[in-house]
């Protein structure tokens, strides 16, 4: 069996409690899949929509849309900022009158390939589409397989969405967006990372050497050390070196290819972050072509939980998030090794140890870093996201010391909104996210010593740390996410008329 692609890719993992299962979740295949049945529809209350005398307010002709989200993974079976983020749009859709409902790769060991299960999850329909990677010989079957395609347009033809919004395909197919351009249906694809042009995700190597532009001399070798099987000699044992080489590029060329011509054919591509625009941009989508729409939070919520200043001890340090090489936990440990007297410092890292990739060491070299210091350095583990207002009231600062880019970084957000001061690595959207010295302070990208740095600067200055608790960045609230989703959403169905699977 091929090794999950997104292994490690999917931003952190948290655990919490599976919400409320119950009823089939999905309506009977349709006798007719050109068409659609009437259905009875709950009014929609959109800001700024058009009342009528009964006072029901419509979008686009409709009383409400009915929105599918797609997704490499969804609570509970993976508990990471996509996620959350799905769930928090739901949230936002349900609460305006509207349905969402949510078709995700399914991981359970007893689902069998192309096998579908649904639940509710938080009252949503969770529609899970088993993909064991048995079928997975050759690259072209990992990333874009037209089964796994025609399995999810078949999820998609019984649910009926009048939007589709993509989030994540690895696990999935790329294949998808053909098959929903093909059908007319209204497509929405948000960029959460670099999945779509790098099958790793991050545009990081295994020697987390970051890969600011696609090179395919790099990318042959890359990969070859991620799918042995699927490149170079495991794929064509019988030719020379040469001649796998220029195999395997011009496989890549054809990847690329069909990467830009899918996402060229959606209706509409957005970004959380202006960085992330300009990268794909750069890859070769045209320009002004992505929409950078911020994530939103459920910023209401952490009003209850309003950081309350700390009288005396030491200073805490914290990371929170997936513990993987690219997300630069070890240089946080290098760097707190640097600071001098450990009585006056703690440092709190919370997350599970995730493999990256082939790789499953990280544990042990994170434990190497932790030698001598084990009663200031506490590896916690899995958490779960409701212990998380919690645990940042009890951090004096927390750490980004992400290598890779990230793409907008749910992290510093919920930082900002508990009140915590944030260091954060000076490259991608965390550089965006953050005005150095104003709502935040950043250090050199990959650099320990200058991360030490600026640590040291923090904790010998209670009064920086003081201001700029008090002088957090902006984040976006969930229900604005929604409304300006809904608002485009809006233009495509007008656009498109009432096209159904």
């Amino acid at each position: 069996m091929v090794a999950d692609p997104g292994q490690g890719l999917r931003g952190r993992v948290r655990r919490r409690s599976a919400g409320p299962r119950a009823g089939p979740g999905l309506a009977p295949a349709r006798a007719e899949p050109g068409r659609a049945p009437r259905r009875r529809r709950s009014a929609a209350r959109l800001p700024g929509a058009r009342a009528r005398p009964d006072g029901l307010r419509r979008l686009a002709g409709r009383l409400s849309v009915r929105v599918l989200f797609v997704t490499a993974s969804y609570l509970p079976e993976s508990v990471g900022g996509v996620e959350l983020h799905i769930a928090g749009l739901a949230r936002a859709l349900t609460a305006a009158g509207h349905e969402a409902c949510v078709l995700a790769r399914g991981g359970a060991a007893d689902l069998g390939h192309l096998q579908t299960t649904s639940e509710r999850v938080d009252g949503v329909t969770v529609v899970r589409l088993g993909n064991t990677f048995e079928h997975a010989t050759t690259l072209q079957k990992l990333v874009a397989d037209d089964e796994l395609a025609d399995a999810a347009m078949d999820v998609v033809r019984r649910l009926a969405p009048d939007v589709l919004h993509v989030h994540h395909l690895t696990c999935l197919s790329t294949a998808l967006l053909d098959r929903l351009r093909d059908a007319g249906l209204p497509t929405v694809m948000t960029l959460h990372d670099f999945w779509m042009g790098c099958p790793r995700g991050q545009r990081i190597t295994a020697e987390l050497e970051l890969c600011p532009e696609i090179r395919l001399d790099k990318c042959v070798g890359c990969l070859r050390e991620l799918w042995p099987h699927l490149l170079g000699a495991g794929r064509a044992p019988q030719d020379s070196p040469e001649e796998q080489s220029a195999q395997d590029r011009a496989l890549l060329e054809s990847y690329h290819a069909d990467i830009r011509r899918g996402l060229a054919g959606v209706d509409a591509l957005l970004t959380p972050s202006a960085f992330m625009a300009r990268m794909y941009e750069h890859y070769g989508l045209a320009p002004g072509s992505l929409r950078v729409l911020e994530n939103g939070l459920p910023s209401a919520a952490w009003k209850h939980h309003a950081r309350r200043p700390r009288a005396g001890g030491p200073l805490r340090i914290g990371f929170i998030g997936s513990v993987l090489p690219s997300k630069g936990v070890h240089l946080l440990l290098s760097a707190f090794r640097m600071l001098g007297d450990p009585s006056e410092l703690r440092l709190d890292i919370y997350g599970e140890v995730l493999p990256f990739h082939n790789d499953r060491s990280y544990g042990q070299r994170l434990q190497a870093l932790r030698e001598g210091l084990e009663h200031v350095i506490t590896l916690h583990g899995r958490y779960e996201n409701d212990e998380l207002p919690q645990i940042l009231q009890g951090l004096d600062v927390v750490v980004v010391p992400s290598i890779w880019y990230e793409a907008y970084c749910l992290t510093i957000r919920e930082a900002f909104l508990a009140g915590v001061p944030v260091v954060a690595a000076n490259h991608g959207a965390m550089a965006e996210a953050i005005d150095d010295g104003v709502n935040g302070l950043l250090f050199e990208a990959g650099d320990s010593r200058s991360l030490a740095a600026v640590l040291q600067t923090l904790a010998a200055d209670p009064v920086l740390r003081e201001r700029l608790s008090h002088a957090s960045g902006r984040v976006r609230d969930e229900a604005d996410s929604a409304a300006e989703l809904l608002g485009l959403y809006a233009q495509l169905l007008a656009g498109k008329g009432a096209a159904r699977p």
